[in-house]
């Protein structure tokens, strides 16, 4: 067959334009078609179930849907996520994820039914500051005399956290090992009963939320706070930076989708979360709850979890902090 320069022309064109890049088709804006449920994998009447429910309250107008609270206590957040795991792929279900449960956990606990990466970055909505008290009856008044008193006492002193496998354990863990003194952990089934511990001279120090100490100001002693720099909530408390001790321990919270949701539904979620975080009220309840405001879109909010995840992590396989089955 002969071939003529305008064939051969027209060949080389399209043989030319199949090796361009295929042009971007830009994805069309999501909007929830249905109620869109948020898992609690905590109780009622908690913290994360009072922000759930305080994003809720916003959202749905956002969305153009209602929003549904759905509470899925049992197993530091396995079953709740066990339920995400099960649900649609479509930004029509999320969990609200806490460092505890999807951070903390996975690290000591290798065996999980499923794999904590695998779930899709939503927002990163904000962190929880904890603070360094200790029992009244304890003979200090600053961090460095009770690294003193721990260093030279004849037998251990104890920390309590509100659950084994928690941020709470991880960083009483982070703080005795950064002291180089030897202590015993006391975990109780809540961050409520620990505080009442420490302010009954029965455990005699515990890292915790500073919203759930602060009431308890006249029966402990809130030494410092493991954030970045003061918070709001208790001015007075200096840092453990200020005081000599490089660290900060803080527990995120956020929304993850269920393995397979697209980027473009995060971020129509994320933006929606975003014009309710932004408000005044929401931050200011966001303060006078002991939270400190993250704000983190899909992209951000990945990065952030994956270096979350190394930091607790090796806190975690130093402190050997195994949870078995």
């Amino acid at each position: 067959m002969k071939m003529n320069k305008t064939t051969i022309g027209r060949r080389g064109l399209l043989a030319a334009s199949a090796l361009l890049p295929l042009p971007v088709i830009a994805q069309p804006a999501w909007r929830a078609s249905h109620a869109v449920r948020i898992i609690v994998p905590f109780p009622p009447g908690g913290a994360t179930d009072m922000l759930a429910r305080l994003v809720a309250s916003g959202l749905g107008e956002s969305l153009g849907q209602s929003l549904v609270v759905e509470n899925r206590p049992g197993a530091n957040g396995v079953v709740a996520t066990q339920a995400l795991l099960g649900s649609p792929a479509d930004g029509h279900a999320l969990i609200l994820a806490t460092a505890d449960t999807h951070t903390v956990l996975p690290a000591a606990n290798p065996r999980l039914p499923y794999k904590v990466a695998d779930f899709v970055p939503v927002s990163g909505m904000a962190s929880v500051v904890f603070a360094l008290a200790v029992r009244p009856g304890l003979p200090v008044s600053n961090v460095n005399q009770f690294v003193e008193l721990a260093r030279s006492a004849r037998q251990p002193l104890t920390y309590a956290s509100y659950g084994y496998a928690s941020v709470s354990h991880a960083a009483g863990e982070m703080f005795r090992a950064a002291i180089g003194a030897e202590m015993t952990h006391v975990p109780y089934l809540g961050a409520g009963p620990g505080v009442l511990a420490v302010t009954a001279d029965q455990v005699d120090m515990m890292m915790v939320p500073v919203a759930v100490a602060n009431p308890q100001r006249s029966r402990l002693k809130m030494l410092a706070v493991a954030n970045a720099e003061r918070f709001g909530l208790v001015p007075d408390v200096p840092t453990l930076r200020e005081q000599g001790f490089d660290l900060t321990a803080d527990a995120w919270i956020g929304l993850l989708g269920a393995p397979g949701t697209p980027r473009h539904v995060a971020e129509a979620i994320h933006a929606a979360v975003s014009r309710v975080q932004q408000t005044e009220s929401f931050q200011q309840t966001l303060r006078t709850n002991g939270f400190s405001s993250l704000g983190l879109g899909p992209a951000e909010y990945a990065r952030f979890l994956s270096a979350e995840s190394a930091r607790w992590g090796e806190v975690v396989r130093r402190g050997n902090i195994r949870v078995e089955g």
